[in-house]
């Protein structure tokens, strides 16, 4: 077991070193930004001291920080043509989640957690954006990585090729397989190898989804959503069914950070292919194709039908495929008493649909220029994410989650990326995208 004098040591150093980067390394940050995290921390530490365990409350309070500190530095890395940098964002954001995940499972989802996960997601998340800031200054990373050279027609194949990460991580992975196959029993290792293809495909359709939830474009927010959120759910219903198995963990983080850094270079490809520039709904495009209002809002409205019909027809549904009707628990495990099983559902649609939207909000604003947007999208989106994860964990039967998850959660990426659209036309929010082509290089004769 860790030493709490140690692990309240890495609180301290983690949400103080936006001051390491503004006396030390002399790198602009505002004092706002460098007081927030450490302010929340103490709060934090202060609170786990009326909780339960001390020790617990410490640890997933640490655990939770560096979870969001690397996962807004992965929301701004992925949105730049850095496959090295995006990688080691991945490697560990998945690592942080991975952990958050087994404590929470390992808890029984104890409620009371909540309030060191809101701390967490305000502190790790500003401390995160200090932090990729630098990185994306210092090496000259910019948003619009559909103009890098790299990755004009010709090239693509050839910088993939190229580049020791992503042979890195393959090597990584084929070498846990052969490990898995000499040391773990046969059940085990069936489920290593499913695990590896869900986290590597799941992640490949999420960043896409993510640089497209940036983008716009419902259709392609709504194919990518979909696709990455039933993956998802699968995959983390899998996984807390067996408790978060410490066997898996290598070759989970291994396997979803090379499908999210192939991913976004995919989208990359995409975009490029497609003309999707970020910041295009703050743009006045004269000669833009204009798009039925219909045709907008389409997706919303067949993505809205299907998730009613699951929410009031899921037992009958059940019935006629032969497929056994669960027992589903409400998502805050101190509420014990008796509620009607399309209530819990609802709850759980609204729950996803709230969280992902949340997430968009929350992922677009800490991708622009703005601090007080970034902040005030934090705290209800800790509250939802910590009460779908406990929800996911309640209910750790794939037919009760994994619909409702993929439809709520979808259409809440393109609610949330609409609300965050007017938001950004009011505060005039950016991403650090140049607003002119830039010059071709004279070429030697």
């Amino acid at each position: 077991m860790i030493r709490i004098e140690l692990l309240l040591l890495a609180i301290i150093a983690l949400c103080s070193s936006g001051f390491i980067l503004k006396y030390w390394i002399k790198f602009d940050v505002s004092l706002v930004n460098c007081k927030i995290p450490l302010y929340f921390a103490i709060f934090g530490i202060l609170a786990s001291t009326q909780l339960r365990d001390f020790h617990e409350a410490v640890l997933f309070l640490l655990a939770s920080i560096a979870q969001f500190m690397t996962f807004v530095f992965v929301s701004i890395l992925r949105q730049k043509g850095s496959f090295f940098w995006h990688s080691i964002a991945n490697f560990l954001s998945h690592g942080t989640w991975y952990a958050v995940m087994s404590i929470i499972s390992n808890s029984k989802t104890y409620w009371m957690l909540f309030i060191l996960y809101l701390v967490g997601i305000i502190a790790g998340r500003i401390a995160g954006v200090n932090w990729a800031a630098f990185v994306v200054k210092k090496y000259n990373l910019t948003s619009d990585a559909t103009r890098d050279p790299k990755l004009a027609p010709g090239q693509r194949l050839s910088y993939l090729k190229k580049e020791p990460t992503f042979w890195l991580m393959i090597s990584g992975l084929v070498a846990y397989v052969i490990y898995g196959q000499l040391n773990l029993d046969s059940s085990m290792n069936n489920y290593l190898l499913l695990l590896i293809g869900l986290s590597i495909v799941q992640n490949l359709f999420y960043a896409i989804n993510a640089r497209a939830s940036q983008r716009g474009r419902n259709w392609f927010i709504a194919i990518t959503g979909l696709s990455a959120g039933a993956i998802f759910s699968i995959q983390a219903v899998m996984l807390f069914s067996k408790q978060m198995p410490k066997e898996l963990f290598i070759p989970y983080v291994l396997a979803s950070t090379l499908g999210s850094a192939t991913g976004a270079f995919v989208s990359m490809i995409i975009e490029w292919k497609k003309k999707i520039r970020p910041d295009e709904h703050l743009e006045e495009r004269r000669n833009a194709p204009k798009v039925p209002e219909w045709q907008k809002r389409l997706p919303y409205a067949i993505i809205l039908a299907f998730a009613t019909m699951w929410i009031l027809f899921q037992e009958p549904i059940f019935r006629f495929f032969g497929v056994p009707v669960n027992e589903l628990r409400f998502p805050i495990s101190v509420v014990t008493v008796k509620i009607p099983r399309v209530l819990i559902l609802l709850t759980a649609a609204i729950l996803f649909f709230l969280d992902s939207a949340l997430h968009t909000v929350t992922s677009r604003a800490g991708n622009r220029n703005h601090t007080g947007y970034h902040i005030s999208s934090l705290m209800p989106k800790g509250l939802i994410d910590f009460l779908r994860i406990s929800y996911i964990s309640l209910n750790d039967k794939i037919p009760d989650i994994v619909p409702v998850s993929i439809l709520s959660g979808c259409l809440g990426s393109l609610c949330g990326k609409d609300v965050s659209e007017h938001i950004e036309r009011w505060l005039q929010a950016r991403m650090d995208v140049p607003q002119e082509e830039p010059k071709p290089k004279p070429t030697s004769a």
